[in-house]
């Protein structure tokens, strides 16, 4: 199989790093190009569309998420290029499994290089799995880069990580929209 696009979608949690490590490495070897992808997954109710006040500017939901996202991207572009690799940065809205997908369709990529927290029993079944989602449901190949538990981490085991892969926007989107 020839791959020349890998998708990495990436949740900015500390191990996002370690995966797109991982994956610009195998695309160095494949002469292969990233594309880094962010899923935005905004609250019921708030389209990209929907006009918001923020800070006291109205902006749409996908402007302002845009801008912080683009922000939080683009040193895991620059960390691809320090490798050597050509890498893309692509913001997406929508649910984040069914999202994942159509961006793999869309970038046309033969390969999704994506991290998980290698959640097993009861955590697995009561938080699901991105990851678990992409794989059994992706058209193309899956590399699933197992997360380490690190001392930055927010817990000391991945099994229960809190992670919900939310950027400080989305989290600010996803507070505004509930008071």
């Amino acid at each position: 199989m020839n791959i020349q696009k890998i998708l990495v979608p990436v949740d900015f949690s500390v191990c996002s790093a370690l995966v797109v490590r991982q994956a610009a490495g195998l695309a160095k070897q494949l002469g292969a190009q990233l594309v880094i992808l962010h899923v935005a997954e905004l609250p019921p109710g708030i389209s990209p569309n929907t006009h918001l006040q923020i800070d006291g500017e109205d902006q749409t939901a996908a402007a302002y998420l845009s801008a912080d996202t683009l922000a939080r991207l683009k040193p895991l572009g620059e960390m691809a290029r320090t490798e050597g690799v050509e890498a893309k940065l692509e913001i997406r809205f929508g649910p984040v499994v069914t999202t994942i997908l159509a961006a793999t369709d869309a970038t046309q990529a033969d390969l999704v290089v994506i991290g998980t927290h290698g959640r097993t029993g009861f955590a697995r079944m009561m938080l699901g799995s991105i990851a678990e989602g992409v794989a059994h449901k992706a058209h193309v190949p899956v590399m699933l880069v197992r997360r380490e538990t690190r001392p930055e981490c927010a817990r000391q085991s991945c099994e229960w990580c809190p992670h919900e892969g939310r950027s400080p926007a989305e989290e600010r989107i996803a507070a505004e929209s509930q008071g």
